[in-house]
Formats: C-alpha cells, structure tokens, sequence
C-alpha cells in the first residue's frame, strides 16, 4: 500500500529460528504479513539456512531488507557492574579496555554495548548491565542473514525483545518480574520501569527448576539478592508478568502468585496486532518485538551490532515517491513562505535604517538650533563691544588732540557712556575749558583738585626737570595741578 510500513523481525533460540514481517499502513491497523519458524541449531551450514529462508524472503519481497535481530539469551554475557563515577563520560572507553576484567573476551574478540542504570545510593558509583557476545559467535548469525540478502540493523538480546511486546501499563509503577516461559528455554528479567536492570536464563528441562514446588519465583528472587545485596527485599516487587506457551495453567500461575505473594498479570497473545492465534503463536514474541522496534524506529536498550554500512531498505518506490513529492511540495510551500519573511524582514530592517538616519540627522538639526539661539544670544553683546571698541578709539584720539603738552594722564577710566581722566597740568582749569569746547564730551567737571609745587632744575637745552622725571619745554619754575575730571559722551 502507498506509504506503508513494513517491518522484519528476527529471533534466533537454541532451537529455532523465527522471522515475521510486520506491516502498518499509514491509516490502518497493524498487521503481521507472515511468519515463519523453522528448526535451527547453532553451527548449522548456511545451506540449510537459506533452503528453508530464501523462500520466505523471496515471496515477502524483503530482499536487502535491514531487520532487527534477537540473539539467544545465553549466547550474550549479561553482568551487572558498579564503575567509579569518574568515569561515566567515558564509560565506552574504559569498558572497551577492562572487557577481559569483567568477561571471557577481550575488547578485540567480542562486541559489547550497555545500559547506564544510575547512581549506587551513595553517588559514589556508576551502575551499569552489560551485554557482551563473542565476535565469532555474531558474526556467524550475521553471515547466515546476508547469505539470504539481509544485513541486520540491530542485533540485541532476546529479553530485551520480549519486553517489547509487553503494554507498558504491565511495566510501570516500579519492579517488576518478566517471566518469560519458552519451549526450551525461561528467563527471568527484572525491570525497574521499563528499564532491564537484570535477566538471566534456564534450561526449562533442567531440574533446576520445579516448577510444582514454586521454585519459580524463589529462584526469581534469590537470584536477585546475589545481584542486588543493598537492601533489595521481595517487597520491592510490585508484580511478575509471565508471558510464552506454558502459561495456561491456571494452577501453575496460582501458584506463582502464592509463592511470591504478588499479583501475576497474564500478557495477551499480541495485543493490539491483527493476527489469529495459532499453535505456538507466542514463541515468536521476540521476533515481534524485534518488527515492532523496526516499524516504530525504536532503538534497542542494548544493540550488540551497529550497522557499519548505511544501506536502502527494501524499495518502496510509490511509497518514497509519494513522500518526497509531498515533501517537494511542502518545501516549496515553506521556500516562499520563508523567502516573503526574509523580503519582509530586509523591508523592515531598511526602513529602521531610515529611521535611525533621520533620528541622527534630527539630533544634529536640534543641535544646530541651540547654538544658533546661543549666537544670537551673544551677537547683541558682541555688536556693542564692536561699537564700544571704536567709540573708545575714538575717544582716544579726541583726548590726544586736545590735551595740551602742559599736561600728562596718570589714568583713564571708560565704563558705559563716562569717561574719567587723572593726571597733572599746569591749567587744570584751561583744560576742563578744552574738553568742554570738544564735540566729543558733554557735562565736564571736576571730580577732585590738588595744587602742589614741583622743584624744577635746568637742563641743558633749555628744557626743564621736574621732581617725576617728566621733560617740559620751560625754564623756569611750573606749578603743577593734581586733577581729576569726568565727562559724558557725545556720539562721534
């Protein structure tokens, strides 16, 4: 159907070989195509394999398909550790090069991957469960695949698989147990939320376990106590969940229940998938766990192989075409949403431009209109300092034509329209009569007169010395008046 899903998920057991194909249109129910299993044992040629594969492939059209893959359980090396939290940045690293301290394999001989599970109680330590598999033991699974066009992208353990298939309302709401009842095989998981904290897998044949005298759930939890001595008690278990085809003894649950004293919830036979349940429909719960990890694109907790090569997924030309001509469209809708907003936004940031120039050029104009009232404040004083600047010339030259050479100024006052003169003469009063006759001075008169007498000594020449060291042209004595006289100004 165009713009299906489809998914292929495959889970090897020590022995069987499960493969379904797992489809979901866009708007309809998820349903599984086809399944298969098959006998199967470890070390089997890969002739075998693909005689009873490449049928199955070939019908479903899942050439060069990349499937996700469930290891068995015992094939993988699980281990729980506590590490120093000094190296949790690099926990990859340091697990790399201590592999051969924790498992039979070194860093060069296995692939490994991890879950990080928190901080022990102190914050003192790392707590983590690692997954590690011998590399021949992979690779031997992985060769199987490609001999039949398919190249996994992911490769986890089967407990992990599983627990993909269980509601999550079944895992929530703290621990709990996952019993998992295969034909051969029981593993016990533990599951903080829906996090693997620990799992661990028997011979379901081996006399280990008795399953008639509750030996099921006490194994459960003493095996827990080895792992988990800090104060891990049975109470911590909220429920066990038990799933696969020996469940339907209502006694054999019954007595679960009894013997652990908790609530047993039975998981439905693929719940929410559209299928008929048939003659070992539920041995292939890893199997659809692994499809259901495909179809929603779900990465594993755990992948013990990550894809090294990026390959195409089996070719859904009409269903690709139909998702890039929709994308094509939306992108071209989206371009020349984006490229008005970017026109919009150049208008807009080209008007603030503006603005902020002409904001500029207004401070500067305000500016210039203060310094324009400030000049004219100024101008009226500076046009009479002008005026004033030639009248006092003008006063200058009026004194020096009319003061006789009989007399000499010791100072001159000029302040507004009133001048004051302060000197000796030998005709105070014939002075004040010249200024008076002057155009230039109004309202003349006296402010202060002292007669004293000078001695006087000839010079050669004829020229006479008086006492202040001032040459007259006389001969004789000079009587010389002290004088102090103001006047007011006339326009010149």
């Amino acid at each position: 159907m165009l713009l299906s899903k489809s998914s292929l998920g495959i889970s090897f057991w020590d022995d069987r070989v499960d493969l379904l194909h797992l489809l979901k249109p866009s708007f309809g129910k998820t349903t599984v195509v086809n399944s298969l299993s098959i006998p199967f044992v470890y070390g089997m040629k890969r002739e075998e394999f693909e005689r009873d594969v490449s049928a199955f492939v070939k019908e479903n059209r899942l050439h060069r398909m990349m499937p996700y893959v469930a290891l068995p359980r015992r094939d993988v090396v699980l281990l729980n550790l506590e590490l120093p939290i000094s190296v949790e940045d690099n926990l990859r690293e340091v697990i790399g090069y201590e592999l051969d301290n924790y498992t039979p394999f070194s860093g060069d001989t296995a692939y490994f991957d991890f879950q990080n599970l928190g901080h022990t109680v102190d914050g003192s330590k790392v707590r983590i469960l690692l997954g590690a598999i011998e590399k021949i033991r992979l690779n031997y699974y992985l060769e199987l695949l490609k001999g039949v066009g398919l190249e996994p992208i992911s490769m986890e353990v089967s407990s992990t698989a599983i627990a993909r298939t269980i509601p999550s309302d079944d895992l929530n709401g703290g621990k709990n147990v996952v019993l998992y009842m295969g034909a051969n095989t029981c593993e016990f998981s533990f599951y903080n939320e829906k996090v693997l904290e620990y799992s661990r897998a028997y011979d379901r044949t081996s006399p280990e376990l008795n399953f008639k005298k509750g030996q099921v759930v006490d194994t459960i939890l003493k095996e827990y106590r080895r792992v988990f001595p800090s104060g891990f008690g049975e109470q911590e278990i909220k429920k066990v969940v038990v799933l696969g085809d020996g469940i339907s003894d209502e006694e054999f649950l019954k007595e679960i229940s009894n013997v652990a004293g908790k609530e047993v919830v039975r998981v439905k036979t693929f719940k929410g998938i559209d299928i008929s349940d048939g003659p070992g429909i539920q041995l292939q719960r890893a199997a659809l766990g692994c499809a259901l990890r495909g179809l929603y694109g779900d990465t594993a907790a755990m992948n013990l192989f990550i894809a090294r090569v990026d390959r195409d997924k089996a070719p859904r030309v009409l269903r690709f075409a139909a998702i890039l001509l929709f994308i094509f469209l939306v992108s071209l809708w989206v371009g020349e949403f984006v490229l008005r907003i970017k026109k919009e936004i150049k208008t807009l940031n080209q008007i603030k431009e503006k603005v902020m120039l002409l904001e500029r050029a207004a401070i500067s104009v305000e500016g210039l209109k203060k310094e324009i009232a400030v000049m004219e404040e100024r101008l009226p004083q500076l046009n009479n300092f002008s005026k004033r600047r030639v009248l006092f010339l003008s006063v200058i030259k009026e004194l020096t034509d009319v003061i006789p050479s009989n007399t000499y100024l010791t100072m001159l006052k000029y302040h507004d329209n009133e001048i004051e003169i302060v000197g000796r003469s030998a005709s105070a009063v014939t002075l004040l009569s010249l200024l008076e006759t002057s155009p230039a001075f109004k309202d003349v008169e006296f402010s202060a007169t002292m007669k004293r007498r000078e001695a006087v000594r000839e010079r050669p020449g004829g020229r006479a010395v008086i006492a202040g060291g001032e040459a007259l042209p006389l001969s004789e004595d000079v009587y010389l008046e002290n004088f102090s006289i103001k006047a007011k100004l006339e326009r010149l």
